[in-house]
């Protein structure tokens, strides 16, 4: 590969901080880095340097993220950075090539961008410390966002590219700021050093610095005010916060201290703190904070201008399918409309200047043209447009990527003033911000709600500070209910606490490193992993752990002396069984209230004086719940409300969505005429006023002419038969009577935890003292697992298990049983699309929805439903499978998952089919995220099929077909 020049200052055309020039001068020297830094602070120009340095040398070098959506960033940046030779007909440098589970663009490109799994799978093809052709004048490889080795779901695909690559090969490694970099950096030495790995080795440097070119100032919003979270030297808490606080006996805050959205970003916006990224832990959270700020607007006319420049070209250009739309909806519109619109389309320089131009001037036009771009285009929803333009916008995983990748960029622009986002933004996209604001300091996990972890803090808000921009970066926390200032100065203070790992072997791991080691070296090869290097260097502080444990076990024994503790688990199952069938029970009533709403709507138009409604307003601004009679009409505007008398002798005015019933019985029209009705001066739904004397008589009238209302369908009326024999359950027990029981059940849990944590504890010291393997207990399981399904012949891959080993999953072996069982040879492609999808998916919430049922023969092949065939076999079918797979697991502890998910077929074979985004989104509850993230996975092991060994041709061909049929936009 031939050198290529390029100028180091028009690359780096500004001076570097000291980290920065260490860690250049150590990869000069040969030398690999750990580099550790704040978020924020520059740590990709390393990673950046190393490319230039590989590409002047005429090497090779890759780029490694954890999340395709940064390997796509990086892509573009540094196809702009780098790029040098403009290939024809693609629009893309030759110089940078992509390569993530389902892109492949310019894969012999001398830099790569790839996701770290990308990267460990190549390496996979290859025995360790060898080099083999996919890494061939390869000079560094940049492991971008390396604290990842802590993520449970990640953290063993980095590991295992650490130990895998060649020794040769620079390693930088960039991490955000860690607690224990030098164990990190000893750790990668010790993994080059290893006795196999011999040749030419890469030592490892650390460069770790707490250095931000933006500093960061902590305030705390309360609604009182927004007050500095630190006092004047920065070591202490305001004294200013001292008087928030208390909080009452349970020891909550007061909500009525707590700012709503509307008044943060108010105080935002006040003191020039704009644009911010606002992080709250929930998608429907930042959608109801889009919501919230219906009547903000935080742009200039200019900057709302530009936004409506980039949403025309993202709504109409970008999306040819809808422009024979636009130009039959402007020919109806405006003869100047159309005109300014079809220039636009045919890109006629200045036509976007001009159709914005007169679009400012024709509001009504404008939000005509955005309504129906909205409506018609399969990319936005209608209510994302509208804030957008006022520059607030939502960042989430249920938002379609094309659109997220559009907030982005005008937030980048500082057009986009605020977005509300999950912290899923804060994981490594380029989107730096003024400030920061972390709605709450908790966050849901698999075990309740915890404290954010001070990393996880540091995380989000290193986001605030833009270089060259911002003098200082601001960090907002918040009252909330729970959380106070002092824990925000906590965490604010805390240092980050160390990495550790989440090496865990996988079925693919066992098979890749069996068809390239003996089962010697791969023992040697699991001892070389980051857990069992941490391990060594723990045995002490587990030994003191043990002894705590231990102490407050016996303590929590004592105090539930008097208590069984199956007893107390079986009393709180119960209970939490009321909580989720209350829940179904909540959601039944809702779709039956809506269905009798529609029902009863067209007569409540000319409804007589007389007639008894059933009105709920539960869940709504000023709520009630009553039965009353109909007086009268009250029309305002457009709409008409209904004035009626309570049972409670109270008038009340009702929208029309407010009745849920209208009943059978109605008083006579001679009694009503005899009352007297209030003046309204006013339209306002809720209680109007109070009755007197003289309606006292006739609201109690009501219940005397009032019949039976509709009874609720058969569903309510079953739930609720199950909610009272549970109610009946939970109150036959002992432990309902007893004083305390919140308070015991919760002790009783914390033993049980304490108990399992204990066990983990004792049974890793033993190991380590026995110096076996950390993992090798769980390494041998899986071999046992993979014999016993004939995967593997004592320590060799089979044609199974080779076929398992190609596959990337969360249960490679799952995947290759069913794709060797024949079942799936003779599918229809959209046949083979949902069962794959039923493969791989795991179970929705229950309260998810699709309305697409899957088809007979897609049930079939499950194993879920059988069609007449002689040749059945039960033994051979996918359910069958799965139940002894299940089982095999659970005999060696293992705890993989092995989905067979029936409710989300109908989604991936309705698409394969040609449905339209439109029609999916229509028919399912999901987000439309989650909707790609289930396809795109779907499509991601359709296209590994035709590589996996063994695999029929039939089966192939009909793989490739699905594969191209569900590959079109927004997939």
């Amino acid at each position: 590969m031939n050198p290529i020049e390029l100028d180091f200052k028009t690359i780096f055309p500004y001076i570097l901080d000291d980290f920065q020039q260490e860690a250049i001068g150590y990869l000069d020297q040969n030398k690999s880095v750990v580099v550790t830094a704040p978020t924020g602070s520059g740590k990709t120009l390393i990673g950046e340097y190393a490319i230039y340095r590989a590409l002047t040398q005429g090497k090779r070098v890759f780029y490694t993220t954890p999340l395709k959506a940064l390997s796509n960033q990086k892509f573009r940046d540094f196809q702009q950075k780098f790029g040098q030779t403009l290939l024809p007909d693609s629009g893309i440098y030759a110089e940078v090539g992509l390569i993530t589970g389902d892109v492949l663009i310019n894969p012999s490109a001398p830099v790569i961008v790839m996701t770290t799994e990308i990267f460990r799978n190549m390496l996979y093809s290859t025995p360790i410390g060898e080099v083999g052709t996919s890494v061939r004048d390869v000079q560094s490889v940049i492991l971008d966002e390396c604290h990842y080795i802590s993520d449970p779901g990640r953290g063993t695909v980095w590991e295992e590219s650490i130990i895998y690559c060649p020794p040769h090969i620079h390693l930088v490694a960039l991490s955000a700021t860690i607690g224990n970099p030098e164990e990190l950096c000893r750790w990668i030495n010790n993994v080059r050093k290893a006795n196999f790995q011999q040749n030419n080795i890469s030592e490892c440097k650390l460069v770790n610095s707490d250095f931000r070119p933006v500093p960061l100032k902590f305030y705390f919003s309360h609604n009182k005010g927004l007050y500095s979270l630190f006092n004047e030297r920065n070591n202490k808490l305001n004294p200013q916060l001292k008087s928030v606080l208390a909080t009452n006996k349970r020891g909550k805050f007061n909500p009525q201290d707590c700012p709503n959205i509307k008044t943060i970003v108010q105080q935002l916006n006040s003191r020039n703190m704009l644009p911010a990224i606002y992080i709250i832990f929930s998608r429907r959270g930042c959608d109801q904070a889009v919501e919230s700020l219906s009547y903000f607007n935080l742009v200039t006319p200019e900057e709302s201008r530009k936004i409506l420049l980039y949403l025309l070209y993202f709504l109409m250009i970008e999306n040819f399918e809808l422009q024979d739309k636009i130009v039959e909806f402007a020919k109806k519109e405006h003869e100047i409309a159309y005109k300014k619109i079809i220039a636009f389309i045919a890109n006629y320089d200045q036509s976007g200047e001009e159709l914005v131009d007169y679009l400012m001037e024709k509001p009504l036009i404008k939000e005509r043209l955005l309504k129906f771009l909205a409506d018609n285009s399969e990319l936005v929803r209608s209510s994302q447009i509208e804030p957008l333009t006022r520059g607030i916008a939502a960042h989430h995983a249920g938002i379609l990527p094309a659109w997220k990748e559009l907030v982005e960029r005008l937030f980048e622009l500082g057009l986009v003033k605020i977005v509300f986002a999950t912290a899923t933004l804060a994981a490594g996209i380029n989107m730096p911000a003024r400030t920061t604001v972390i709605s709450a300091l908790k966050k849901r996990s698999d075990d309740g709600h915890r404290l954010l972890t001070p990393s996880e803090f540091l995380q989000i808000a290193g986001r605030a500070g833009r270089r060259g921009m911002d003098e200082v970066g601001y960090v907002v926390t918040v009252q909330t209910p729970f959380e106070g200032a002092l824990i925000a100065f906590k965490l604010a203070k805390a240092p980050p606490e160390p990495l550790r790992s989440q090496f865990t072997p996988s079925y693919g791991m066992v098979l890749n490193l069996l068809q390239k080691h003996t089962i010697d070296e791969a023992k040697e090869l699991l001892e070389l992993s980051f857990a069992e290097y941490l391990a060594q260097l723990q045995l002490s502080p587990q030994e003191e752990a043990i002894a705590s444990y231990t102490t407050e076990l016996t303590k929590l024994d004592v105090m539930l002396a008097n208590f069984n503790s199956k007893e107390l688990a079986d009393y709180e199952k119960l209970k939490e069984r009321r909580k989720q069938e209350k829940k179904i029970l909540k959601l039944f009533q809702k779709n039956w209230l809506t269905q009798r709403q529609r029902a009863i709507t067209p007569y409540l138009e000319n409804l007589p004086s007389g007639s008894i409604l059933n009105l709920s307003r539960e869940n709504k601004k000023n709520p009630y719940n009553i039965q009353g009679v109909f007086l009268a009409h009250i029309p305002n505007g457009n709409q008409k409300f209904l004035l009626c008398l309570g049972k409670d002798n109270n008038w009340y005015i009702a929208s029309f969505n407010d009745v849920i019933d209208i009943n059978i019985g109605a008083i006579p029209s001679n009694i009503i005429e005899s009352i007297y009705l209030p003046e309204v001066t006013e339209v306002k739904v809720g209680i109007l006023c109070n009755g007197n004397e003289n309606t006292l008589a006739f609201s109690q009238l009501i219940k005397e002419y009032e019949q039976e209302y509709t009874p609720p369908s058969d569903e309510i009326i079953l739930q609720q038969q199950r909610i009272a024999e549970v109610e009946k359950a939970i109150n036959e027990n002992p432990l309902d009577k007893v004083d305390k029981i919140a308070q015991i059940l919760k002790n009783n849990r914390k033993r049980q935890l304490l108990k399992q944590e204990l066990s983990k504890i004792q049974s890793q010291y033993q190991r380590y003292k026995s110096n076996s393997s950390y993992y090798w207990q769980e390494f041998m399981a899986l071999i046992e697992i993979l014999r016993e399904f004939d995967a593997l012949d004592g320590f060799t891959p089979t044609l199974l298990g080779e076929a398992s080993a190609v596959i990337r999953g969360e249960n490679e072996l799952w995947l290759g049983l069913a794709l060797m069982s024949h079942r799936l040879d003779f599918l229809n492609p959209h046949h083979l699309a949902a069962v794959i999808t039923a493969l791989i998916t795991e179970p929705p919430r229950f309260d998810t929805w699709v309305g697409y049922q899957p088809s007979p023969e897609v049930l079939d092949a499950l194993g879920l439903q059988k069609i007449e065939d002689i040749n059945y076999n039960p033994e051979q079918e996918l359910w069958e499978i799965r139940r002894r797979l299940y089982q095999a697991q659970t005999r060696q502890d293992i705890s993989m998952p092995v989905w067979l998910e029936r409710d989300m077929i109908g989604l991936s074979e309705a698409w394969c089919l040609g449905a339209t985004w439109e029609q999916i989104s229509a028919n399912t509850t999901l987000d439309e995220g989650d909707i790609v993230r289930i396809l795109r996975r779907t499509v991601d092991v359709l296209v590994q099929i035709p590589q996996v060994t063994g695999v029929g041709t039939n089966l192939i061909k009909t793989a490739k077909e699905a594969a191209i049929k569900m590959k079109r936009f927004p997939i």
